[in-house]
């Protein structure tokens, strides 16, 4: 017993710690922070789990097997990843959330009691902490309308991301008022209730739409567990009706709703002025829309864990005003399944799904077949607040954050342990896991952890090279100590190469230029900028044909920026083809001085 109350000691720690890691000498001061925190307190209680014994016997059911092809499948997608460093880190990630939904189950298995009432506590607490920052961050506030609500973001990088953090606080303060003592029960019932109205204040429309979803399933299913009318379809059935459902869905019936939302938003666009937050609404669509033009390429494997923000500006930057005009940059298309789809194909979608529907189906059927399990002590509240959350993450990007993975693993791992212990799940085998066997274990966290420190290392000389964009020789040498295989890329999606490349060009070393440029391209063959920058280079070396296939191939990508086509005119000038450049020129969106001067040139030619 002390063996185990030191392994869910270390486990709960590890969840608080990693959830409150901050560093700031990372562009994000709290994405690889965590990994690194998860990583390295989570070899103690692995550690301490191989020395307490000899091996033991793990049943294989459905679940556990799914969920763990799905992660083997998240690792595989490495292989055909453009950007690898992108699809190892964010594979880890998902190591990780594995590994919180395992240690959950082991740990509600070995001391139950235990192991909530530190998850209680460590909620309560996290909250008042969350809710000390958040109300500095209130105080330095100039304007209090909507848009300056986005300043408040907590410990989580992002106004949305802290709202559904809160969410998920929530369904454990609830759980804190229903096993507390007095005391830590007032401070709970305290904690649950500014929770919500801090909720409501951040105005995150995704997370209201969690909220009333926890409230209708709760509704439902409680009254279903009081009457027990249900559950006459076999469970085999159901994931086989869900499954089919859910394709359908996200293969015919979304792609359909999202063309006719922006249809319609443009119609209702040429009619009156739209508000800010109706042009991201609208942008929201038309990333999705985009996203379904690369799921069409790449339907069974998808591009490759992390690789959605490579591909997505091949469909063209179109219709994304801040990323033409404000040279803005979008990481992830606002839609975890979309995203799932995108970066691992239907293969790995329907994994996921299957994986979800089984537990959703499990645990229903845990409600309706065992009277004398308490509903909301039970599996009832969680799997609310289990299908509240995946509502949220059809919106938003939860999927992104080491804390969100964690937390949702910890409710998940909670609706698993009770189909366990009260329903007749089957085991496909029964696996011997020896103790040798358990220390390995130990090798993918301590790559993670490396993953983590060299993600860390590449973000702050990455922040040091931007400090001094002036200074090229610093340049080179700062994203030269940046790049490692785990870190090619910047946050934004611009690979190290692509600054390198320019200060070589600054300094007229134009051969290093040209190879770190095509560097670049190989990483990110469909950034703007970079394709802009690789025709001059080939441009410099006389090579036309190449810079004028580069040149149209950003223009393509971008209609709205002018820089390429800029420079594509400027080589029609020099081969005296006035006609093709006269045709370029009336594709260009923005006045500039080059513009005028190409113009007289080409006027005086005509």
């Amino acid at each position: 017993m002390e063996r185990n109350r030191i392994i869910t000691q270390f486990f709960v720690a590890s969840i608080l710690i990693s959830s409150l890691s901050f560093s700031p000498w990372a562009l994000d001061p709290t994405l690889t922070s965590r990994v690194i925190a998860f990583s390295l307190l989570m070899l103690f209680p692995v550690y301490f789990l191989f020395a307490s014994r000899k091996g033991f016997a793990v049943k294989v059911d459905l679940i556990l097997l799914i969920y763990g092809a799905y992660v083997v499948f998240c690792i595989s997608s490495i292989l055909w990843a453009k950007t690898k460093s992108e699809a190892i880190f964010e594979s880890s990630k998902q190591v990780l959330a594995f590994l919180s939904f395992v240690f959950t189950y082991l740990s509600l298995k070995r001391d139950k009691d235990y192991f909530l009432m530190g998850l209680y506590k460590i909620s309560c607490g996290l909250f008042y902490i969350l809710l000390w920052v958040v109300f500095f961050q209130y105080k330095d506030l100039q304007n209090h309308d909507k848009e300056s609500l986005y300043a408040l973001t907590g410990l989580n990088g992002h106004k949305n991301l802290f709202a559904s953090f809160l969410f998920l606080n929530q369904f454990f303060l609830i759980g804190g008022i229903l096993h507390f003592n007095k005391d830590w029960r007032w401070l709970a019932i305290l904690a649950a209730v500014l929770n919500l109205g801090l909720l409501f204040f951040l105005q995150t429309k995704a997370v209201w739409i969690g909220l009333c979803s926890v409230v209708c399933l709760s509704t439902l299913t409680y009254i279903l567990y009081r009457i027990r009318p249900f559950f006459k379809i076999g469970v085999l059935t159901g994931l086989l009706i869900c499954l089919l459902g859910a394709n359908l869905f996200f293969l015919c019936g979304l792609p359909l709703l999202v063309k006719k939302g922006i249809r319609d938003d443009r119609l209702i666009s040429d009619t009156r002025v739209k508000a800010v937050n109706s042009k991201l609404d609208q942008e929201r669509l038309i990333l999705w829309d985009k996203t379904y033009d690369m799921i069409r390429n790449y339907p069974l494997g998808g591009v490759g864990m992390g690789n959605w923000q490579i591909f997505f500006p091949n469909a063209t930057l179109s219709g994304l005003w801040r990323a033409e005009d404000l040279n803005f940059t979008f990481q992830r298309p606002h839609n975890d399944f979309l995203w799932i789809l995108s970066e691992t194909g239907l293969v790995g979608l329907n994994l996921f799904l299957l994986f979800l529907f089984a537990l959703v189906l499990l645990t229903f059927k845990v409600l309706g077949k065992k009277p004398g399990i308490s509903y909301f002590n039970g599996p009832g509240l969680a799997l609310a607040f289990m299908v509240g959350y995946f509502c949220i993450s059809f919106f938003d990007f939860p999927k992104e954050r080491v804390e969100h993975l964690l937390w949702i693993n910890v409710i998940l791992g909670i609706c698993y342990y009770h189909v366990r212990e009260n329903s007749d799940l089957r085991s496909f085998t029964v696996l011997t896991v020896f103790k040798w066997e358990l220390a390995l274990i130990l090798l993918p966290l301590g790559f993670i952890l490396t993953v983590g420190f060299l993600r860390h290392k590449g973000e702050y000389y990455t922040k040091k090279m931007l400090n001094n964009r002036a200074n090229f020789p610093e340049v080179i040498k700062a994203s030269q100590s940046a790049i490692s295989f785990v870190y090619t890329v910047d946050p934004t999606s611009i690979p190290l190469t692509w600054y390198t490349g320019n200060a070589y060009a600054t300094m007229g070393n134009y051969t290093r230029a040209y190879e770190d440029l095509r560097s670049a391209y190989k990483l990110n063959p469909y950034n703007r900028n970079i394709l802009n920058d690789l025709a001059s280079a080939y441009a410099t070396k006389n090579e036309n044909d190449s810079a004028k296939l580069f040149y149209k191939e950003a223009s393509r990508i971008s209609p709205r920026f002018d820089e390429p086509k800029l420079n594509l005119i400027s080589i029609y000038i020099n081969e005296k083809n006035y006609a093709l450049a006269d045709e370029c020129l009336k594709t260009l969106f923005h006045d500039s001085e080059r513009r005028s001067q190409y113009q007289k040139i080409v006027n005086a030619f005509k």
